[in-house]
């Protein structure tokens, strides 16, 4: 019995997914591992009674991470030069979450 084809499945091409693909793929999941980091950085403040980094860096880091994530499956469903443009807003999403909660 032959299980029915998945037609997003089939945009993809085999093999390796490229070089910038992967890379945003490592992005998307070093920016979970930061996000859940600041939401553990968040709870031991409150136990221990100090500010800690806030409610709306927390909120910032799961929204980037939220989407950098998002991002990332469109980026695998899509084939060619169409899978680019979310690889590449991967890229940048990170960027500017580093600079703007990191750096700046």
């Amino acid at each position: 019995m032959a299980l029915p084809s998945n037609p997003a499945a089939a945009e993809v091409p085999p093999g390796r997914a490229g070089f910038w693909r992967e890379v945003s793929g490592a992005l998307s999941l070093g920016m979970c591992v930061l996000a859940l980091v600041v939401i553990g950085i968040q709870i031991l403040a409150w136990t221990k009674g100090m500010p800690g980094p806030g409610v709306l860096i927390v909120l910032g880091h799961v929204t980037a991470a939220v989407s950098a994530v998002l991002l990332q499956r469109i980026a695998d469903r899509r084939a060619g030069r169409r899978g680019l443009a979310p690889v590449f807003l991967v890229i940048a999403l990170t960027a500017a979450s580093v600079w703007t909660f990191w750096l700046a």
